[in-house]
């Protein structure tokens, strides 16, 4: 009924202009307002910014190895005495140096300290149980051997300790010369080597191993060197050492 009702005024309205008139007007309403909805821009999502990803470290570069350079390499206790044996006939400094000479690495001869001279009351004398004195000369120079600059001392005991722990206590550490005040380094002799000789300071010493073997010098210098001696010289027959310290002759000068 009610169906019946709208069509018949539906109809009805139809045949007045003014009723079409109202009905297209809603209708164009309408339209546009779809029209509207439809055109409404859609919203563009907001998308999350990516992670910023953490830089990459760089890789730290490796120390540059400095290689091993047989002529110049510094031997100090805290190195184990890594240097190699000392050939017969050559001599290294503390600088590591084999061209250094003696005067170079230890300094010249200041003097020729004579025996009962005012200097010769500055040395001392070692009396170390682990190490044997040759003591070959005639009195009274035959004490002579265990006589030496304040300075030799130090070096000379660490000396002594390594020689042992080298070998196990199967060697010892011998001198056969330190200070020497006439006798193998004479003045008046034609060695001009031997005129001017640290010996006479009591700054040199001449060392062997007990019981004698030569094979063995070379690694002897070498802990000599290791020891804290500032030149060292292979000479075949005895490893001859020698310190850098202020000479006792300055102690005596007017």
């Amino acid at each position: 009924m009610p169906f019946m009702f709208f069509m018949v005024k539906f109809s009805y309205s139809l045949s007045h202009p003014r009723s079409v008139s109202v009905i297209l007007l809603i209708l164009l309403v309408l339209a546009c307002a779809r029209v509207r909805i439809n055109l409404a821009p859609t919203p563009t999502p907001t998308l999350a910014p990516p992670p910023t990803a953490s830089p990459t470290p760089l890789p730290t570069p490796l120390p540059t190895v400095t290689p091993f350079i047989v002529t110049q390499v510094r031997v100090t206790p805290e190195l184990g005495c890594l240097a190699p044996d000392l050939a017969v006939g050559a001599h290294i400094s503390a600088n590591g140096s084999y061209t250094e000479t003696q005067t170079m690495a230890a300094g010249a001869m200041v003097c020729r300290i004579e025996r009962d001279s005012c200097a010769y009351q500055h040395l001392v004398g070692i009396l170390d149980p682990t190490i044997v004195f040759k003591k070959e000369e005639l009195s009274p120079f035959d004490t002579e051997d265990i006589v030496m600059h304040p300075a030799m001392l130090a070096p000379l005991s660490r000396l002594s300790r390594l020689v042992l722990a080298e070998w196990d206590d199967a060697f010892q550490l011998r001198v056969t010369d330190a200070y020497d005040s006439l006798l193998e380094h004479d003045l008046n002799q034609l060695d001009t080597g031997r005129k001017s000789s640290l010996h006479f300071e009591g700054r040199a010493i001449d060392l062997t191993t007990w019981p004698v073997d030569r094979s063995r010098y070379g690694r002897l210098c070498t802990l000599a060197l290791c020891a804290g001696f500032d030149w060292v010289h292979n000479e075949e027959t005895h490893c001859h050492a020698a310190l850098s310290a202020e000479s006792v002759c300055t102690r005596c000068e007017e």
